[in-house]
C-alpha cells in the first residue's frame, strides 16, 4: 500500500493516478511475505491520523470558533497541504517515486536511491518555493474579491488576518516536501509505521499550540480585534507542527540510509521521467484541489463556514477513504493484468464488481449522513462551535456534501479502470467536467443565496459537481461495455430500494433518542442507534433480494486475500 495523500488535516485527495510499471519487479525485499503484516500498520497508523486530525479540527472549532478568525487560520493552515499533495509532487510521491526507490533496492543498486531521492526532493523543493508568492500575495487578494458584499469590517479584517497568517504558515509548503520524500524512501524500504503515524505528530503538535493559545489569549467572540502576538503564534506555532512531522519523516529516511538533501532534480534522468509520467496525474489532482480552494475560499464570507466545512470534510471522506480506496487499488492490479491480457470479458466483470460493492457500501452511508448531520454536529461542536448556529453550520455542510459521495466512489472506481487500460485521458476530462459544474454552481451559490444558506448551497455544488463528473466518466469508461453498465445500474436501483426501505428506522431513532436522552451524550447515541438500526433494515433488505455484495463481503473477512470480494486473476 503506497501513500495517497497526507491526512495531516483528515482530508483525502481523490482522482491520483497510479502507475503500473511493467518494468519494475514486484519482488520482495527479502524472503518473508509480510503483505499481512504491512497492511495492518500502514491503517493502523493512517487510522490514528485519521483520528487526530479529526480532534485537531473539532478543536480548532471550540477554540476560534464560528468567527472570521477561525476563519482565516483554517484556511491559511489548509492551504498549503492543499498547495502540496494537490497541485504539486505529492501526487508523484506516492504514485511514481515509490516504485522507481524500489526497483533499485530490488536490483542491489542501494547505492542509487540516495541520488535519486535528493533529486527529487530538489525539485520539490524548486516547486513548491515558487509558490510561496502566489499562497502568500494570492489568497488575501482571492479573499477579498470572494468577501465582496459582505460587511466592509468584516471583509477587511479577514484579508488582514489571512495575510499575516499566509505569511507565517507558507513555509510549511517546503516541509510538506520534505516529509513526502522522506515516507516515500521509508516505504520503499518496508518501512512503515513511522511514516503512516508520523502525521499524528503534527496533529498532536497543533492541538499543543491551540491549548496554549486558549490558556494565553482566552477565546474570542466574533468581532474582537486580535492581537499580533496571538496571530504569531498560532501561525509560528502550526508551521513548527508541520516542521515536527517533517523532521521525523528526515529522520526516518535517515535511518534507511538516505540523508535528505536537495540536489539538482533535473539533472537525475529518473526523476525527469518521473516529472513527465505523472503531468496529467497532477493536473486531474489540481483540478480536484481547486475545488476545495474554491469552497474553502467562498465559506469565509460566512464566520466559521471554514471551520465547518473542515469538519465536514473529514465524515465526508472517511467512507471514501474505508471503501471506494480499497476497492479501487484492491481492483487495479487484477484489471491491469485481464486487459493486457485481452480477457475483456473478465475485465468488465471485475469492474461492475468493484462499482457494485462501492455503491452497496457508500449510498447508504451519504443517505445515513443526512439524516444523522445534525446529531454529529452537536457531537463534535464543542467549545466555541457550542451553539445553535455553530451546529447548523456543521449539519449543513456534512448533509449537502454526502450528497456527492456515490458520485466521488464511482469516480475513483472507475479512474482504477481506466489507468488498467493505459488510459489517463478520460478521467482528466471527467475531472475537467466536475471542475466547471462545481465551480459554475459555486458561482451562482454567491451570486443568487444569502450568507445563511452559503454553507448549503456551495457544499450542495460540490456534491451536483461529483455526480455529474461520476457520470461522465461512467458512461465513457462503459460505452462498449453495455453488459457491465446494465449490472452496476441494477445494482444502484436494489441498493436505493434498501436505502429508502432503512431511512424510516434510522430517522425514527434519531428523532426520539435526543429527547430520551438529553445532552451531547444523546446525540451520540442517536448517532449509533441511528447507524445500527439502519444498516441491520438495510442488510436484510439486500439479503430478500440475495444480493450478490453480500457474498462477496463473507469472502473478504473470510479471507484476508479477497480483495474486497473482487477476488485475484
Amino acid at each position: 500500500m503506497w501513500r495517497v495523500r497526507s491526512p495531516a488535516d483528515g482530508a483525502v485527495s481523490a482522482g491520483t493516478e497510479t502507475h503500473l510499471d511493467p518494468t519494475v519487479t514486484r519482488a520482495p525485499l527479502d524472503a518473508e511475505d509480510t503483505t499481512s503484516r504491512d497492511s495492518v500498520l500502514v491503517s493502523g497508523g493512517t487510522a490514528i491520523a485519521r483520528l487526530t486530525g479529526v480532534a485537531r479540527v473539532v478543536i480548532i472549532g471550540a477554540v476560534l470558533g464560528p468567527t472570521t478568525f477561525g476563519n482565516a487560520f483554517q484556511i491559511t493552515n489548509s492551504l498549503p497541504n492543499l498547495i502540496y499533495y494537490g497541485f504539486l509532487a505529492g501526487s508523484l510521491v506516492s504514485t511514481l517515486l515509490v516504485p522507481v526507490l524500489v526497483r533499485h533496492l530490488v536490483a542491489g543498486d542501494a547505492a542509487t536511491v540516495p541520488t535519486v531521492a535528493r533529486g527529487f526532493l530538489g525539485l520539490a523543493l524548486a516547486g513548491t518555493a515558487a509558490t510561496l508568492p502566489v499562497m502568500v500575495l494570492g489568497l488575501p487578494w482571492l479573499l477579498h474579491l470572494a468577501s465582496s458584499g459582505t460587511p466592509v469590517p468584516t471583509a477587511d479584517e479577514q484579508v488582514r488576518l489571512v495575510t499575516v497568517l499566509a505569511m507565517l504558515t507558507a513555509p510549511q509548503v517546503i516541509l510538506y516536501a520534505v516529509a513526502g520524500t522522506g515516507a516515500a524512501v521509508m516505504y520503499a524500504h518496508r518501512r512503515f509505521a513511522l511514516p503512516a503515524c508520523a502525521p499524528a505528530l503534527e496533529n498532536i503538535g497543533l492541538i499543543i499550540v491551540l491549548g496554549v493559545c486558549a490558556a494565553t489569549y482566552g477565546v474570542r467572540s466574533e468581532g474582537e480585534t486580535v492581537p499580533l502576538g496571538e496571530l504569531l503564534l498560532l501561525g509560528l506555532g502550526a508551521t513548527a507542527a508541520v516542521g515536527l512531522h517533517a523532521g521525523v519523516q528526515w529522520w526516518g529516511a535517515y535511518r534507511c540510509g538516505v540523508t535528505l538533501k536537495p540536489a539538482l532534480g533535473w539533472a537525475v534522468p529518473e526523476v525527469r521521467a518521473i516529472v513527465a509520467r505523472a503531468v496529467r496525474s497532477m493536473t486531474q489532482a489540481g483540478l480536484l484541489a481547486a475545488q476545495t480552494v474554491a469552497m474553502l475560499v467562498v465559506m469565509a464570507r460566512v464566520p466559521g463556514g471554514v471551520v465547518a466545512l473542515q469538519i465536514a470534510l473529514n465524515f465526508y471522506f472517511l467512507p471514501l477513504a474505508l471503501v471506494a480506496t480499497p476497492v479501487g487499488l484492491a481492483v487495479l492490479p487484477r484489471l491491469a493484468r485481464l486487459y493486457h491480457r485481452g480477457e475483456l470479458a473478465t475485465f468488465w466483470d471485475a469492474y461492475a464488481r468493484g462499482v457494485m460493492l462501492a455503491l452497496f457500501l457508500v449510498v447508504p452511508a451519504s443517505a445515513g449522513y443526512v439524516a444523522v448531520a445534525q446529531p454529529i454536529a452537536r457531537v463534535v461542536g464543542v467549545g466555541q462551535m457550542a451553539t445553535p448556529h455553530g451546529y447548523d453550520l456543521i449539519a449543513q455542510a456534512l448533509a449537502m456534501l454526502s450528497l456527492g459521495l456515490a458520485g466521488a466512489a464511482v469516480f475513483f472506481i472507475s479512474t482504477q479502470a481506466s489507468y488498467a487500460r493505459d488510459d489517463a485521458r478520460r478521467p482528466l476530462r471527467s475531472m475537467a467536467v466536475q471542475t466547471v459544474v462545481c465551480l459554475l454552481l459555486i458561482g451562482l451559490a454567491v451570486a443568487f443565496t444569502s450568507d445563511a444558506t452559503l454553507v448549503r448551497a456551495v457544499a450542495a455544488a460540490y456534491a451536483v459537481g461529483c455526480l455529474v463528473g461520476a457520470m461522465h466518466l461512467f458512461a465513457t469508461v462503459t460505452a462498449g461495455a453495455r453488459t457491465a453498465a446494465r449490472s452496476c445500474l441494477r445494482a444502484a436501483g436494489r441498493v436505493l430500494i434498501g436505502t429508502v426501505a432503512m431511512l424510516p428506522a434510522l430517522i425514527a431513532v434519531v428523532l426520539t433518542v435526543p429527547h430520551l436522552v438529553p445532552g451531547r451524550p444523546g446525540s451520540l447515541l442517536a448517532v449509533v442507534g441511528g447507524t445500527l438500526s439502519g444498516a441491520l433494515v438495510f442488510g436484510g433488505v439486500q439479503a430478500l433480494f440475495r444480493a450478490p455484495e453480500l457474498s462477496w463481503l463473507r469472502s473478504a473477512f473470510r479471507s484476508r486475500d479477497a480483495a474486497m470480494g473482487v477476488g485475484a486473476s
